[in-house]
């Protein structure tokens, strides 16, 4: 029964939780004038733990076993950039940067004497000069976004003060960042994520590529503990997070379309940055919001269970927050923000939250069959009810609201309620409400209330979509009207006039000798005769119309005539009477004439009866070259007779008029 109807795609979108559930435990900024990005942690051998926090100068090692109250233990200065990327292997520090300055290429830096002091050993540019990130998984680093490639460096890290290259991978687009777990690698390629077998580090092998969704950047990303599903960051601000079903490695099943902040309406210019998963909870840093915390308990259903602001400026797209560390053993989370430094923060997971609700909402609906709503409704306990409330518009009449449920009940937390089919140009509004097993009561979006019945009280908003059932196109007019005869020098401008009886929105594409008009999608174009090819010729000219559902098109035949020599210049050598253009024409048409000698001059036009419908020219005239016109708009259509004489002189030209 669920899948002969019409049924809206789901995208995931958050019912956001009002709920911080995060304790600032300290901040401190060592270096205000100078710039942060990355950070990371370290444990040593007593137990003290610390943040790595990378600076646009180089890394603060910052001891905060005591999280209230950090101190800077060392500092190992680098070449001056706004990236720098620092992972651990031992008691080691593996650091890249993309600065260009002395320290350039992979510094190492000893930990084992912490908290008195930390020492560069050495500083390797064997392979690369500059590098955007590092991963390190099972003794091997990777090393990716280097210069001369970008592709990635596998290094064994089996000395771990002077490291062997195994492998450089070029295989995937330029790489911005990976997640690596024993011998498979998720590789953030921009347009896609990367899957790479490297079991054999000398012979990386890609395994499979996801599908590219536009508009994406893949920036990064974290696979769930059971690895299982990745959880990728879109840096473009587009769709921030989303969820890919891996358990088939072959291919890529994109469980979350997208999760945004400020939902159900996103905010823009507050894109995502990295991400990190601990447990059943993915940690975030957002430039603009700050830490952010999903409970990814259900990875295809992920919700807010927690956040901190690190900047409270709403201006600018790229500050705040730039890196996230949560895996210190204190159960304390480490943020980096590009303006105030490192963050110490206590995430304290919620308890008896209410029901999440997510939903993606279409706006319009091409059929007025059933409309099956699908949404994810998931809780930390259970859930005992959940319906939708809709209502209809039409005509400025709105009705009551009413209410279905799933009559087929859920499947695992995916509900779907099928709403009636409507007529065309109706508005359905709707919202969803669920309660759980603590009478926590949740509607989408926000604000509704109720219980008896659940979601009596509607929220202020609502979601909607509109019945629009596409219809035929109609042409209302065109010009010309038919096919035309110009001169090599000429031009002619086209029209169509398309109407759409379902309001859907109307694209045009044009053809000139059936190539494409790049850069011209309107409903007009102007055809313009280019003498670089040789007369007499015919162009033709073509318009495809559409309203993506319907399509239709007009084509015109264009007869070009060659230029004489005397339309190159004014001086006149015979008489004549060129044929007028555009011919056919309609309302009005050029005719020319050429006068070899001074004279009078009578142009006169005659319907097919020989009856003289007008005297265009009856008048003394110098030796040259003249144009005029002839209005036709009050004659019938037709064939029209020109006669011109002077002196000796006479010609008739034909001419048709096409109304």
């Amino acid at each position: 029964m669920r899948n002969f109807l019409f049924i809206i795609l789901i995208l995931f979108v958050q019912n956001s939780n009002s709920q911080t559930n995060v304790t600032l435990l300290s901040n401190f900024n060592p270096y205000p004038t100078i710039g942060y990005n990355d950070i990371w942690g370290y444990v040593d051998s007593q137990g003290r733990e610390y943040a790595l926090l990378g600076t646009q100068h180089g890394t603060s090692i910052v001891n905060v076993t005591n999280p209230t109250n950090p101190v800077e233990v060392a500092f190992i200065p680098g070449p001056n950039s706004i990236w720098r990327d620092i992972k651990v292997h031992s008691h080691y520090a593996y650091i890249v940067t993309e600065g260009t300055g002395t320290g350039r290429g992979l510094q190492i830096v000893d930990l084992s004497n912490l908290p008195n002091s930390a020492t560069l050993v050495n500083t390797i540019e064997t392979w690369f000069t500059r590098a955007h990130n590092i991963f390190i998984d099972n003794g091997y680093a990777y090393v990716i976004g280097t210069n001369n490639g970008g592709g990635m460096h596998i290094l064994d890290l089996s000395n771990p003060i002077n490291p062997t290259r195994t492998a450089y991978y070029l295989g995937s687009n330029y790489i911005h960042d990976v997640y690596v777990w024993n011998d498979t690698v998720v590789a953030a390629a921009e347009d896609s994520y990367d899957l790479i077998d490297v079991s054999n580090k000398s012979n990386p092998v890609l395994i499979s590529v996801s599908p590219s969704l536009p508009g994406i950047y893949a920036h990064s990303g974290w696979m769930t503990e059971d690895k299982r599903y990745f959880v990728g960051t879109e840096e473009f601000d587009v769709r921030d997070v989303t969820v890919w079903d891996l358990q088939d490695r072959t291919s890529w099943d994109l469980v979350v379309p997208t999760w945004q902040m400020n939902n159900p309406t996103p905010t823009s210019g507050d894109p995502v940055h990295n991400l990190f998963i601990k447990g059943n909870y993915a940690h975030i840093s957002y430039y603009k919001h700050g830490y952010v915390v999903l409970d990814i308990s259900d990875p295809s259903n992920p919700f807010l269970a927690g956040e901190y602001d690190t900047y409270s400026s709403n201006s600018g797209t790229y500050n705040g927050a730039w890196g996230c560390y949560p895996y210190l053993p204190s159960g304390i989370t480490l943020i980096s923000d590009i303006s105030t430094g490192l963050y110490v923060l206590q995430f304290n997971p919620p308890s008896n939250i209410p029901p999440q609700i997510s939903h993606f909402n279409q706006s319009l609906v091409y059929t007025d069959s059933a409309v099956i709503i699908s949404a994810n409704i998931s809780d930390d306990g259970q859930i005992t009810g959940a319906n939708l409330h809709y209502r209809t518009v039409r005509d400025e009449l709105t009705s009551d609201w009413f209410t279905i449920t799933d009559n087929n009940g859920p499947s695992g937390s995916l509900y779907e309620f099928i709403i009636p089919g409507q007529p065309n140009r109706t508005e359905v509004q709707y919202y969803i409400a669920a309660v759980d097993n603590d009478n926590n009561v949740s509607t989408l979006p926000e604000g509704g209330s109720g219980i008896n019945p659940l979601g009596e009280n509607p929220p202020p908003s609502f979601f909607n979509y509109f019945v629009k059932i596409p219809g035929q196109l109609v042409v209302n007019g065109f010009s010309p009207s038919s096919d035309t005869t110009i001169l090599n020098n000429g031009e002619v401008p086209f029209l169509v006039n398309v109407a759409d009886t379902s309001l859907l929105n109307i694209t045009y594409q044009w053809f000139r000798n059936g190539n494409a008009v790049f850069n011209n999608n309107g409903n007009s174009y102007l055809y313009r005769s280019l003498t670089i090819y040789p007369a007499p010729r015919t162009d033709s000219v073509r318009v495809v119309f559409s309203n993506g559902f319907y399509t239709n098109e007009l084509t015109w035949q264009i007869f070009v005539e060659p230029l004489t020599s005397s339309d190159y210049n004014t001086t006149v050598y015979e008489y004549n009477l060129e044929q007028n253009f555009p011919n056919p024409f309609n309302p009005s048409t050029d005719i020319s004439f050429k006068l070899k000698e001074s004279g009078n001059v009578k142009i006169e036009v005659f319907n097919t009866l020989g009856q003289s419908v007008s005297v265009l020219l009856d008048e003394f005239r110098t030796a040259g070259a003249y144009k005029i016109k002839f209005d036709a708009s009050l004659l019938p259509s037709g064939i029209y007779l020109a006669k011109m004489t002077s002196g000796d002189f006479s010609k008739t030209i034909k001419m048709s008029l096409m109304k």
